[in-house]
């Protein structure tokens, strides 16, 4: 018995052992995904996670204090500065008061007393880990004489009138701290050039660590509703009579992640819906009849489900980008449920039982589903060697989606069939397309002329340098659209005196000494290569990478030291300066922590243990330093922003150093270095594509001039797929290139259908125009499935659907306006 006629005897003789299959396989799906399924929001894994430098941004957003940071900003109206300005400290109150705030900077820690006592705290640990020739210059200002010059010099100079002597007195009244911060502020002065307040005082900045306990998507939507129920009300007080408003804007990894993962629901629903209606239009538009639309549908339901399913069960965990390819399969899967449909109506119409014609559309089509299954599976499938675990994920889905659906459609879908022969709807597209295909297969000249000339300008214009297609590597041709945080940070970039985004330099070491010995020799080698001009600036945490080793050899120093004669001394130059000891608290202070490590008992000080948790400073230190202390990052500022590939590769070679391991990163340096590969994603991956499916042509037709013709339709479909997306401005990115390969895998299965038919058939006008009109259904839909991407605020998707329905669009109108007269002209048929 054929395969074809078990699928109908089936069908028809035994309905409830299929239903019961069905609803089998409906609960186990539905079962495996309520307790195992996992979504994830990771940005990153639309990037192929195999360079080094998108390993690093997931590191740095993933391993550093960062990720629980947000940014509040006050905007206001230039005439409410002042307002603006005595409100700020009440705004700065109410957020530290929140019970999701663990740290707030709302100014530099510097002007603050808290800040000043802070630095002091982790004074001593800071000048042991001084190089040992700096530590004994600064370790030569507690001689006596030193210390009576220095405390006479300082009284002079307040007597004569000068600000500055009592700022250090109160700060550093020995001198021993400046020395022992000025490698700590070397090292870090590109943080220090950003300021908290607008040059206009328009704006004044706060930042905040919440204390979420994790950065995920549920996790970071609970902390934003917080948030915003916080913004609701923290503008009371602000003088409602200046008629000008104060905007609170937020921004941030937490709240980047809150509204992506809202976006990518709001996308998921949008997109499959929208495919969804349009898809339904369309079938019932062809084919005027309810119950097999609903069968349809169901049938692609249940594919997506068995897909969604056998993908959490080979990844684990699913990217929230990649459950979006139920739009894209239904607009994919829905091809087969047209063909099938339409050629069992058409047996219908010609007299077969409702048996029979179910046998005879699965035995004419069944060959032309699976390998227009096969096709778009293996282009789908092509997405995992992008590299990219997200679009791994979409491929992989698809493709097990695609030939689940073409399962589907030609056995669970004659279920929805009535095997009463209903009354004849007036079929207006078919007769259309029936005077068509008579009008093409007798004179196929005047169309195919006409298509050829259309399709071969349009091509000409696609591969011609000129207009030029255009590539965008900037990291905004990633960003989500129409979010507030990502509102705010622009609004914030605009006002701010902002320099453009740093490279990354992550290293990770094994101790404290290895990572001091790290950091020494790239801040030496940093300092050589901005002075040669290379490089604009740069920021290290080498001063806080603490060496035991210059630590042990700092505290033998310490132990020839009398402390004792120090703190006679400098209380005897108090009193005959007329200066009162309780002022002078934090100098003793100082001299008993030194006193103290001079034991060689004592375990050596952690300026992380005394460095007040609540401290301000924490922000620059969580700047460098990851949850794990031997994770660390240091900051490169270049003269240009870092956009071509050859900036990358000429800092890719300048900022190693030998002996070091380093991962350079940064997102804007990640995009540049990723051109090359989104190049060869276009070219490499897309001819490796071209290659499969003209040899699979070639096997499949055993027809050269057949082979030719499908040939040519390809590269016209892909040329004028160019030509659009250069007079429409639909600009290439790093991910939207994905799109060629997908078009080529889709664009082939019209060619095979239409062509398969021609071989086989003797009543040309009949079979012929009864899959041409099935297929240009099937185009539309595939069409509208990818077209209501469009709908998703992910650029990622909403670029990849729209380049791709643009190509498909161009494949359909070359497979039935030149590949049909062509194949005419070539091989007639009478």
């Amino acid at each position: 018995m054929r395969i074809s006629d078990f699928i109908a005897q089936t069908i028809t003789q035994r309905r409830a052992l299929v239903w019961s299959g069905v609803a089998v396989l409906t609960i186990g799906c539905i079962a495996i995904l309520a307790i195992s399924l996992r979504l994830d929001s990771e940005v990153f894994n639309v990037l192929p996670g195999r360079f080094p430098s998108v390993q690093g941004l997931k590191i740095y957003d993933r391993d550093f204090e960062q990720t629980r940071q947000l940014t509040f900003a006050l905007l206001c109206n230039p005439k409410d500065v002042d307002k603006l300005e005595e409100f700020a400290p009440v705004f700065a109150e109410r957020l530290r008061q929140q019970p999701w705030c663990s740290r707030l900077l709302a100014g530099s820690p510097m002007s603050t007393a808290d800040g000043i006592r802070d630095l002091q705290s982790i004074a001593v640990p800071l000048l042991l880990n001084l190089e040992p020739r700096a530590f004994d210059d600064t370790m030569s200002i507690l001689q006596p004489d030193k210390i009576r010059d220095r405390l006479h010099r300082l009284r002079q100079e307040i007597e004569a009138g000068s600000p500055r002597p009592e700022f250090e007195l109160s700060f550093d009244p020995l001198g021993l701290i400046a020395p022992a911060l000025k490698p700590f502020a070397e090292s870090t002065i590109i943080e220090q050039e950003q300021p908290l307040t607008s040059p206009d005082r328009t704006m004044r900045i706060f930042l905040v660590v919440t204390n979420q306990a994790t950065v995920s998507a549920f996790e970071c939507q609970r902390l934003m509703r917080r948030v915003n129920e916080f913004r609701a009300s923290a503008a009371e007080g602000w003088d409602p009579e200046s008629h000008s408003g104060l905007q609170i804007l937020v921004t941030g990894r937490p709240a980047f992640v809150s509204e992506i993962s809202l976006s990518m629901r709001h996308d998921v629903v949008a997109t499959l819906f929208g495919s969804i209606v349009l898809v339904g239009i369309i079938f019932f538009a062809g084919f005027r009849r309810w119950l097999p639309l609903v069968g349809m549908a169901i049938c692609l339901l249940l594919s997506c489900l068995v897909a969604l399913t056998a993908g959490q069960l080979l990844f684990g965990r699913l990217s929230m980008i990649s459950v979006a390819f139920c739009a894209i399969l239904v607009g994919l899967g829905v091809d087969f449920a047209i063909l099938t449909i339409g050629r069992y109506h058409q047996a219908r119409a010609d007299g077969e039982p409702h048996r029979q014609a179910i046998a005879t559309s699965v035995a004419k089509l069944g060959r032309a589903v699976f390998f227009g299954a096969l096709t778009t599976a293996v282009g789908f499938l092509a997405l995992v060697l992008s590299g990219a675990m997200t679009f791994s994920e979409l491929g992989v889905l698809i493709a097990i989606g695609i030939f689940v659906a073409g399962l589907f459609m030609c056995s669970i879908l004659f279920l929805f069939v009535r095997e009463q022969k209903t009354a004849v709807v007036h079929d207006w597209l078919f007769e259309a397309v029936t005077k068509y295909v008579r009008w093409t297969v007798r004179k196929p000249a005047p169309m195919l002329i006409f298509s050829t000339a259309i399709l071969l300008l349009l091509t000409a214009i696609g591969f011609s340098p000129v207009p030029p297609l255009r590539f965008e590597a900037s990291p905004r041709s990633l960003q989500p659209k129409n979010i507030r945080a990502n509102q705010a940070l622009e609004e914030i970039m605009h006002r701010m005196p902002v320099r453009w985004e740093p490279v990354l330099a992550i290293v990770r070491a094994t101790d404290p000494q290895e990572l001091h010995n790290y950091w020494q020799k790239i801040s030496a080698h940093w300092r050589e290569i901005q002075a040669a001009g290379k490089i604009k600036g740069f920021s290290t945490p080498a001063a806080l990478c603490s060496s035991p080793t210059w630590m042990q050899k700092n505290r033998q120093r310490l132990s020839t030291i009398n402390f004792q004669a120090v703190r006679e001394t400098l209380e005897q130059t108090l009193d005959a300066e007329g200066f009162t000891r309780d002022a002078f608290q934090p100098a003793f202070t100082l001299i008993d922590g030194l006193q103290h490590v001079a034991d060689p008992n004592v375990p050596l000080p952690d300026w992380r243990t005394q460095l007040p948790q609540s401290s301000s400073w924490w922000f620059l230190v969580d700047r460098y330093f990851g949850r794990d202390p031997l994770l660390t990052t240091g900051f490169v500022t270049t003269d240009q922003p870092v956009s071509t590939h050859a900036q990358s590769q000429e800092l890719g070679r300048d900022l190693p150093v030998a002996g070091v391991p380093m991962i350079i990163s940064g997102w804007s340096y990640a995009l540049a270095d990723l051109q090359p590969w989104s190049h060869h994603q276009l070219l490499i991956i897309s001819a490796l594509m071209a290659i499969f499916d003209i040899s699979l042509l070639a096997i499949l037709y055993r027809d050269l001039r057949l082979w030719l013709i499908q040939v040519i339709t390809l590269a016209f479909g892909i040329g004028a797929m160019i030509a659009s997306m250069k007079l429409l401005q639909a600009h290439l990115n790093l991910l939207n290139v994905l799109s060629f390969r997908l078009v080529l895998a889709i664009g082939v299965d019209y060619g095979i259908y239409v062509v398969l038919v021609w071989q086989k058939t003797r009543e040309i006008e009949h079979d012929v125009a009864g899959v041409v009109k099935p297929v240009l259904l099937a185009g539309l839909t595939a069409v509208s499935g990818f077209g209501s991407l469009a709908l998703a605020r992910n650029p990622a998707l909403t670029g990849l659907g729209i380049a791709c329905a643009i190509g498909i669009f161009w494949s359909l109108v070359a497979t039935i306006f030149f590949t049909l007269p062509a194949m005419a002209a070539a091989k007639p048929k009478r």
